[in-house]
C-alpha cells in the first residue's frame, strides 16, 4: 500500500540488502562519539556519507548491448567516462546510474532507444567506475560535483532529447537542469525526491544521533556551498517551467521512499507517476530490469524528432 499524501514514508534501516551492513563495531563507536565526541563523529559522518558504496550488483551488460563506442567529458580537469552507441541523429538520450552504479545499470535502454533513432550515451559519475574524482579524496564525491558531470557531458556531446537516471543520478541531473544544462524528457526511476530524509536513514543504519546528525548536515552544506533544503527535488521542480517528467516508482522500496515520488510528481509541472508493483525489497535495483518501467520510460520518451518528421503527413 502506498504512503497516503503528504505523509512520509518510514525510512527502512535495513535497506534492500544491497547496500553494504554497517558493521556492528562502527555503530558502537559512533554510539561513544555521539555522546563524547560529536564534533569528530561528523567529520567522519560527513567523509563516510560522500563515499559511494560498493553495490552487490552485476555489473555486466544486459545480453544484447554489446560494447558501446568510448565517449569522455571534462569539468575543472576530471574526467568523466562513458560509452555511446547507435548512428543516430541529434539529440542523444543519456543514461545516468545511481549512487555507487555504474553505466551498465541503466544499458537495458540502449537496445530499445537505438532501435527508436537515438543516439544513446551512457557514463560513470565522478568516482563510481572508470571515471575521476572531483574535488574530494578519490572514491568521495557529492550531488553537486555529479551534477557537473553531467552538465560536462551534455555540453560536450550536445543538448538531451532526454536522460533517464536512476537514484541518486536523478537527483543530479535535477540539479544540472536547476543550473541550465539542456536536459530534455526526464525519466526517474526511483528519484532521491526529498534529501534530508536519508540524513535520518543514514544516521539510524550508523548508530548515531541528533548531536552528530546536525554537525553532519552543517558539514554537508558547507562542502557542497548549498542548503541541503535547496537540493530537493520537489523544491527544484516549483521554481521554473522544466521538461516534461515521468517518475517510476515501487511502493515496496526500502531505499527510497516512495511518497517522495508521489509528491515530486505533483510539484513538478508536466510530471507523471508510473508506479510499478511487488518488485519486493530488492525494488530500488529491481525496476532497472523491470520490462513495463522500461517500457514506460521507452514510451515516454518516443521516436526520435527526426523519424516523427519524416513520418507525418505533409502540409500544403
Amino acid at each position: 500500500m502506498s504512503a497516503a499524501a503528504g505523509e512520509v514514508a518510514p525510512l527502512d534501516v535495513v535497506g534492500s540488502g544491497i547496500l553494504p551492513p554497517v558493521s556492528v563495531r562502527v555503530r558502537r563507536v559512533f554510539g561513544l562519539l555521539e555522546r563524547l565526541a560529536p564534533v569528530v563523529g561528523s567529520r567522519w559522518a560527513v567523509e563516510l556519507w560522500c563515499t559511494p558504496p560498493v553495490l552487490e550488483s552485476s555489473l555486466r551488460m544486459p545480453p544484447g548491448v554489446s560494447p558501446g563506442r568510448p565517449v569522455e567529458a571534462y569539468w575543472d580537469g576530471h574526467r568523466v567516462a562513458g560509452e555511446e552507441w547507435g548512428q543516430g541523429q541529434e539529440p542523444p538520450v543519456y543514461l545516468i546510474h545511481g549512487w555507487g552504479g555504474q553505466r551498465p545499470h541503466l544499458a537495458v535502454f540502449v537496445t530499445p532507444l537505438v532501435q527508436a533513432g537515438y543516439r544513446v550515451i551512457a557514463f560513470d559519475l565522478p568516482s563510481h567506475n572508470e571515471s575521476d574524482p572531483g574535488a574530494l579524496a578519490p572514491g568521495r564525491t557529492t550531488a553537486i560535483e555529479c551534477a557537473h558531470a553531467i552538465a560536462a557531458m551534455i555540453e560536450t556531446h550536445g543538448p538531451a532529447h532526454a536522460v533517464v537516471a536512476h537514484s541518486l543520478g536523478a537527483n543530479a541531473t535535477a540539479l544540472a537542469a536547476a543550473q541550465g544544462a539542456p536536459v530534455g524528457r526526464l525519466v526517474f526511476l526511483a528519484p532521491m525526491g526529498d534529501y534530508p530524509l536519508y540524513l535520518d536513514l543514514f544516521a539510524a543504519r550508523h548508530g548515531f544521533g541528533r548531536r552528530i546528525r546536525r554537525g553532519l548536515h552543517r558539514r554537508l552544506e558547507k562542502r557542497i556551498g548549498m542548503t541541503l533544503e535547496d537540493t530537493n527535488m520537489t523544491r527544484i521542480g516549483r521554481r521554473a517551467d522544466y521538461p516534461p517528467m515521468l517518475v517510476i516508482h515501487d511502493p515496496d522500496d526500502p531505499d527510497s521512499p516512495y511518497a517522495a515520488s508521489e509528491r515530486l510528481a505533483r510539484s513538478w509541472r508536466g510530471a507523471r507517476l508510473f508506479t510499478t508493483q511487488g518488485l519486493g525489497r530488492l525494488a530500488h535495483y529491481r525496476i532497472l530490469r523491470h520490462r513495463p518501467a522500461i517500457r514506460a520510460g521507452v514510451d515516454f520518451i518516443g521516436p526520435h524528432p527526426a523519424d516523427a518528421i519524416a513520418e507525418s503527413p505533409s502540409t500544403t
